[in-house]
């Protein structure tokens, strides 16, 4: 008999990257997704197109699916669910915590009682402990039982790009995707119940509380800044904002890797490796990024332990000044995205309150934070406006101070 996934959220990871390596890896597939129209089209078709992007020529491949189903489906979840061997979510940070209702609610309603394993690949922050919250809260005591003993919650670090296919090839498969050709996903080894699966491109690694962090700090750490410094200087394509700005870039790993390093006792050539494969990732050519679709959300991406606080704050516990973060951080209080309401949130909260309080709200820093000044400071004179390609400050008239 067929292995079986259940795949939580069928967007661009959980179809173009999860999907694959499940279908590889001769599971069959199933997804459940919030949105009806993307369930009954996986369900007419039964199949849909990645391609791998490469520089010279994309390599197409069709995963084949059994179904999908919707999140109000229960009938048909709770059936399917007690015969998953894994269930894997890739919903979106904001949505993690529903999901874990929706699994909690299958749980109690099904006669499962064999191990179950959850693969988390969400860039969000502490996952698993936000679902075992959810599973055990108002939880009976067989049942908190079954959730500590049998429920594995496993976090993966998720380094692939996913973006909509051309125009072209969605005019005739809407469910296409153009992936980077990049197959690993990293995980933690000591968070199974059981067996570790047989999935291609899984790697498990231990204490990974640590990698996780890295991860966030040195590849989200790195596509943050681009996106705001990119929108800020005019850049609509993420790897042209890339190239343009490497010099500024680099230093903004260099800060990122500095606080690594002495927080965690990481091997600086190790780290400098993976600081290389992120830039690898964020200037190649052949995957076409909306700068916009990165610099989404920059609410929960301004928050004090994401991806441009975070790295910066551990530079500076370590002693060294998070110059080039302050400025990626200002561009994002400056992001002004069409359409992004939490964008629009914050620049009327500016508008009304000024940038220091909105430091204070959005990012839990305060006026005694050295942080703080270097922001308002490079907020205020714009210091993350460029000019040439080389990162250079275009700001006339004297600069705050480094």
């Amino acid at each position: 008999m067929s292995k079986q996934v259940l795949i939580f959220g069928a967007g661009k990871i959980g179809r173009g990257f999860l999907g694959q390596l499940f279908s590889r890896s001769g599971y069959q597939l199933w997804f459940v997704d919030a949105f009806p129209e993307l369930v009954m089209r996986l369900n007419a078709e039964k199949k849909y197109r990645v391609d791998l992007a490469g520089r010279d020529k994309d390599l197409t491949e069709y995963i084949r699916i059994e179904g999908a189903f919707t999140i109000d489906d229960a009938n048909g979840l709770a059936e399917l669910f007690d015969k998953a061997d894994i269930i894997v979510s890739s919903v979106g940070a904001a949505n993690i915590e529903n999901t874990a209702r929706l699994v909690k609610k299958l749980l109690a309603n099904t006669s499962r009682n064999r191990p179950l394993n959850w693969l988390i690949c969400e860039n969000a922050s502490h996952p698993a402990a936000s679902i075992r919250s959810v599973l055990l809260e108002d939880a009976d005591e067989h049942f908190a039982k079954f959730v500590r003993e049998q429920v594995g919650l496993i976090e993966t670090q998720i380094l692939r790009t996913g973006m909509d296919a051309g125009p072209a090839i969605i005019g005739q498969e809407p469910l296409a995707l153009r992936m980077q050709d990049w197959c690993t996903l990293p995980c933690d080894k000591d968070a199974f119940v059981g067996p570790i699966p047989d999935v291609k491109g899984l790697v498990p690694k231990s204490n990974f509380s640590n990698e996780l962090t890295r991860k966030l700090y040195t590849f989200n750490g790195t596509n943050g800044p681009i996106s705001y410094i990119g929108w800020a200087n005019g850049f609509k394509i993420l790897h042209q904002a890339a190239m343009a700005f490497q010099d500024f870039f680099s230093e903004i790993q260099e800060e990122s890797a500095h606080g690594l390093i002495h927080e965690f006792g990481l091997d600086h050539n190790e780290q400098k490796a993976f600081m290389e494969l992120a830039m690898k990732k964020y200037t190649d050519p052949a995957l076409v990024d909306q700068t916009e679709r990165n610099a989404r959300d920059p609410k929960r991406k301004l928050a004090k332990d994401e991806r441009l606080i975070g790295p910066a704050l551990l530079c500076l516990k370590h002693g060294k000044r998070p110059e080039a973060y302050a400025k990626a951080i200002a561009a994002a209080y400056a992001y002004e995205g069409a359409n992004d309401k939490e964008a629009q949130e914050i620049q009327t909260f500016i508008d009304l309150h000024g940038i220091g309080e909105a430091i204070k709200k959005y990012s839990s820093i305060d006026e005694t934070s050295q942080l703080f000044s270097m922001i308002t400071d490079a907020y205020n004179g714009k210091r993350f406006i460029f000019s040439g390609n080389r990162g250079r400050l275009a700001v006339p008239g004297p600069q705050p101070p480094s």
